[in-house]
């Protein structure tokens, strides 16, 4: 018996976007009616389905159900009995807008392996969708996961799924599929939406993940490069390591390199850290920095301050450099104190000149001498040697400031 002398409800499967109550906009656009598949029934099965369907044409969609519970009593029925069954129950289930029929039928008619390959992700998208809206999120789960078999490479669907593992609080499985869905997107040419991006930054941020937070922040950063995407990354990746001021100081300085320095709580606490550390030019540099941006107001106490103390101690700090230069002798600790200094003077040529004597030097720490080289080498405009210094600083914060440091001047 050809599948469509029975009833023409399935093959198009309209019922993936209006005709399913309450589903998800999920929604599959209604296609051609593909020519349908010879199914050999038998005939008990034949005649209770003949009856059910004259009483779903005449609109007696409840007598069809009652007919069609006696055709799944019926024993030994063949695959093609169950499919065609199931396909009459559920174009009851739409007439109804019963969600559970729908979902129960689909499922029933994709066990008998007679789904065509263009209708089992309509079938799979519709069930996952049903099960999210009673907030089933295992069936939701086993359903998404079947699509992604059927389609490995639908960015679409994997978004699907991270939000239904994010849904379950299964963090990690939620970051590595928001990762996988970023780079189907970015293979396609297309760019990759912003919400996307932050979504997984989000995540791995919640849920403590180190390394895919650097690389969720990172992405993030280089795909959309705004001052408040910047700030956000920036200020993510710090809360997430124990820093000291020195650290703290390397931080601001890539919020002030990439123009995120946001607000009087950031041009403070930069002015303030770089005061603490005896860099009282990089201290007013911030400070008026801040007042060009209308961050701070200068009439303020507090404000009025920091910058006649830091505008005060640079004079004298100034003057003193070129002694400070003669007396390194070797010295890289001082060599780096001193680079430090002219970095914050905007002096980036001398800076370069006093790190270069610190990197290689035992007793200085190699990742804030690399990476202070580096941005030193950004700020001159040196973009190769910029490189090759941030790719040698390895280990804890500042090699996540590296990679920062390194997406910022595009390298």
């Amino acid at each position: 018996m050809k599948l469509g002398m029975v009833s023409k409800m399935v093959i198009a499967f309209a019922m993936a976007s209006g005709m399913v109550a309450a589903t998800p906009a999920i929604a599959a656009k209604k296609e051609k009616e593909q020519k349908a598949p010879a199914l050999k029934l038998s005939k008990p099965i034949q005649a209770i389905l003949s009856d059910a369907q004259k009483l779903q044409q005449s609109g007696d969609d409840a007598a069809a159900l009652t007919k069609l519970a006696e055709a799944k009593a019926v024993p030994d029925q063949t695959i093609d009995d169950i499919y065609m069954v199931n396909a009459l129950t559920l174009n009851s289930g739409i007439t109804t807008k019963n969600n559970d029929l729908i979902a129960t039928s689909l499922e029933a008619m994709l066990a008998t392996g007679k789904v065509s390959e263009t209708d089992a992700p309509k079938f799979w998208q519709t069930i996952g969708s049903i099960a999210l809206s009673k907030k089933d999120y295992p069936k939701a789960t086993n359903a998404y996961e079947k699509l992604l078999q059927i389609r490995p490479n639908d960015p679409e669907t994997m978004i699907g799924l991270a939000e239904i593992y994010i849904s379950q609080k299964q963090s990690s499985q939620a970051v590595e599929i928001l990762g996988r869905a970023i780079a189907a997107k970015s293979a396609t040419g297309e760019q990759v939406p912003e919400s996307w991006l932050k979504r997984r930054v989000a995540v791995a941020y919640d849920a403590k993940l180190a390394a895919p937070l650097a690389l969720s922040t990172v992405a993030l950063v280089k795909a959309y490069p705004t001052p408040q995407n910047w700030r956000d990354a920036i200020v993510i990746e710090r809360d997430s390591f124990k820093l000291d001021d020195q650290s703290t100081l390397d931080f601001l300085r890539l919020q002030a390199a990439t123009k995120s320095l946001s607000g009087e709580r950031d041009y403070v606490e930069y002015a303030d850290t770089a005061l603490g550390r005896g860099f009282p030019g990089e201290a007013k540099m911030a400070v008026e920095a801040g007042i060009a941006a209308g961050a701070l107001d200068p009439t303020k106490p507090l404000i009025k301050e920091i910058k006649n103390t830091s505008t005060t101690k640079a004079v004298v700090d100034k003057a003193s450099l070129p002694g400070l230069e003669r007396d390194i002798k070797g010295n890289a600790k001082l060599a780096l104190a001193t680079g430090d200094a002219y970095y914050g003077y905007g002096d980036y040529t001398k800076a370069v000149e006093l790190y270069r004597k610190a990197v290689g030097a035992p007793a200085v720490d190699q990742a804030t001498a690399n990476l202070r080289l580096g941005a030193a080498l950004a700020m001159s405009g040196d973009k190769a040697a910029a490189t090759e210094a941030f790719k040698a600083v390895k280990g804890g914060a500042r090699e996540t400031l590296a990679k920062f440091w390194l997406t910022y001047i595009g390298a």
